[in-house]
């Protein structure tokens, strides 16, 4: 009895007071905190008395709701979430009037249920064929095995120097709904057998220097 009578006694402040403070005997709000505050998990805003409130998502931002709203979880706009980035691997001989992924240049990226984001494409590529002089073909950018970007490229003769491979850069911009997108690049070759992630160790003044026509792609994605 006498156990039930002291717990009371120390309940009695949280029943019949609206504000409670912590190292403060003046609170200014239901729960005031005269210190600083630790939190190891996750921080819930909004809900009711009997739903839990909202954790947000990663990258999100805790938003003022103004005098008597609960804050909001939100999503800064315009800044870069993140960024991927892809790079060739090995040599691939692409035959004239086929096309094949370029072996490495392939990026998986998930967009969160809630969310859309935008995804700006960065991609630079070499093709040739040491044997000959001329060739021409695309690069082409492909979600979900369908293209949708491309860009020419090609090989001319030169006069004192190896025939020489154009590179090409090209950009591209896609805007994604919640779901998982694979990103591919590939190479269509349209005259010549052409090879992509070529390592030019027959060029002169070749100096060690393997990824010098290698395909690269990147991305930044950016929130909305």
């Amino acid at each position: 009895m006498k156990k039930h009578l002291l717990l009371g006694i120390l309940m009695s402040p949280l029943v019949y007071h609206a504000q409670v403070g912590i190292s403060t005997t003046t609170p200014q709000k239901t729960l005031h905190v005269n210190g600083s505050l630790q939190v190891t998990s996750e921080v819930s805003v909004g809900g009711t008395g009997n739903t839990a409130g909202n954790a947000g998502t990663s990258g999100q931002v805790l938003t003022s709701g103004g005098p008597g709203a609960a804050p909001t979880w939100t999503t800064v706009k315009g800044t870069i979430f993140s960024a991927e980035y892809a790079q060739g691997t090995s040599p691939l001989v692409i035959p004239q009037g086929t096309s094949a992924d370029v072996p490495g240049v392939t990026v998986t990226v998930t967009v969160p249920a809630g969310v859309t984001r935008t995804y700006m494409f960065s991609i630079l590529g070499y093709a040739l064929n040491p044997s000959i002089k001329e060739t021409q073909g695309a690069f082409q950018l492909f979600q979900d095995g369908v293209k949708i970007s491309s860009a020419y490229t090609s090989m001319v003769s030169g006069s004192t120097l190896n025939s020489l491979p154009s590179p090409v850069t090209f950009l591209k911009s896609v805007t994604l709904t919640a779901g998982t997108y694979t990103f591919k690049v590939r190479y269509a070759a349209w005259f010549g057998d052409q090879t992509v992630n070529y390592v030019p160790t027959n060029y002169g003044g070749y100096n060690n220097d393997p990824e010098a026509m290698l395909t690269k792609m990147q991305v930044l994605i950016y929130n909305n």
